[in-house]
């Protein structure tokens, strides 16, 4: 995954997150949004740190889902465990096809090198 570029990765990850059962998209995506308001929030790692302590996200997400923590915990990761699987599989199944000795080039960019990813 190290070269594999990071839109192409963030685009999987996105698509990973949407493949999720819709209840562990939406706890997943509550958290993630909590994370990131405090991320934005926070005025150093330290100041993040304690954020998230003082507003844990998990906390907060069992609240607004009636649940108790460790079954929230436990969803995200199994999420979490799911993005991931996706993500290593699809990267894994990744066919680069290189379009640029192919003799078609464009009278725009007569030197440019086309090539495509197949992602299934």
């Amino acid at each position: 995954m190290a070269d594999t570029h990071p839109a192409l990765v963030n685009l999987l990850y996105r698509s990973a997150i949407s493949s999720l059962p819709a209840n562990k998209r939406e706890i997943y995506q509550y958290i993630e949004s909590k994370e990131l308001e405090l991320e934005e929030l926070a005025v150093s790692e330290k100041h993040f740190v304690q954020l998230m302590y003082n507003h844990s996200p998990f906390k907060e997400a069992a609240r607004y889902f009636s649940l108790d923590i460790a079954t929230v915990k436990k969803i995200m990761d199994e999420a979490q465990a799911e993005i991931d699987s996706v993500i290593v599989r699809r990267i894994n199944g990744l066919k680069w096809i290189d379009y640029s000795a192919d003799g078609k080039q464009s009278s725009k960019h007569p030197r440019k090198k086309w090539t495509f990813v197949f992602v299934s």
